[in-house]
């Protein structure tokens, strides 16, 4: 390994400031010892082994380095785990890492390998929640400026609310949050209902025969481009759950917000002449 090998070997406790990180919980086999099943694991992978101790191994390779640490159990009865934490000097490298990591439960060096963190699926992650947070209150600012264009002062009772038929969701949620004295100040009760709308409800808005036939078809030109919303509250949900998004998630979420961040910009920009 060169000199610039040892930025890898990043003690657990300091690693939220390295940017490439994979961890997994690994279960040690019944027959095995912490000491030989990553000795194993680093002859599979081409590690080679720098600092080891009883409960505690780093190694380095061409790719990726690891520090794996047996975690004390509080009885003999309990199988312990493998804190295995790998860590690359570029995302490319973290992606192979992670195809070659996940093969070796075929080599059965681990009863159960569960991954617990990827620093790259945080990443997208959090550029995903952006997007979709500006993406929703766009389309939030839609439903109203379009709604109140074409019934005034009755847009939420005629436009917005029977659009959504027997869904009282978002009228559940803000009777909920207006209810929670831990969470709600006084002026959060200001907020309009529109606010509890998700992306589904926003769609169901949007589409309402009536409401498209008389408006939003101007703004968002065919009803597929509003019908990408249930994938993207798929995507939504995936990332509220914390479950880390692919590149391909991201990229599919990047296109669609692009194309309607722009039909919508071009709709609340223009000026009636």
């Amino acid at each position: 390994m060169s000199e610039s090998s040892s930025n890898y070997r990043i003690p657990v406790e300091e690693q939220t400031a390295v940017q490439f990180v994979l961890e997994y919980a690994a279960m040690l086999p019944s027959d095995k010892t912490f000491t030989e099943t990553i000795s194993a694991f680093c002859r599979h992978c081409d590690l080679q082994i720098e600092d080891a101790s009883e409960n505690q191994i780093t190694a380095s390779g061409t790719d990726f380095a690891i520090d794996a640490r047996a975690l004390e159990a509080p009885s003999d009865h309990i199988v312990r785990v493998i804190h295995l934490v790998v860590m690359t000097e570029d995302e490319y490298d973290l992606q192979n890492a992670r195809e070659i990591i996940e093969e070796r439960l075929e080599s059965s060096e681990f009863s159960t390998l569960i991954l617990l963190r990827d620093s790259i699926g945080e990443m997208r992650s959090i550029e995903a929640y952006r997007l979709l947070n500006e993406l929703e209150n766009t389309l939030r600012k839609l439903v109203v400026v379009r709604s109140a264009s074409l019934s005034g002062g009755e847009w939420w009772s005629n436009r917005a609310h029977p659009a959504m038929g027997n869904s009282r969701q978002a009228d559940n949620r803000r009777v909920n949050e207006e209810n929670d004295n831990d969470i709600t100040e006084r002026y959060d009760l200001t907020h309009h209902t529109i606010f509890y709308c998700d992306l589904l409800d926003l769609k169901a808005i949007i589409s309402d025969k009536h409401n498209w036939s008389d408006g939003f078809s101007f703004d968002l030109k065919v009803l597929r481009n509003i019908e990408r919303l249930d994938f993207l509250n798929r995507l939504r949900r995936k990332i509220a759950h914390n479950r880390f998004l692919s590149q391909r998630n991201l990229n599919d979420l990047r296109q669609i917000h692009s194309h309607i961040m722009r039909l919508c910009d071009r709709s609340l920009n223009k000026v009636s002449s």
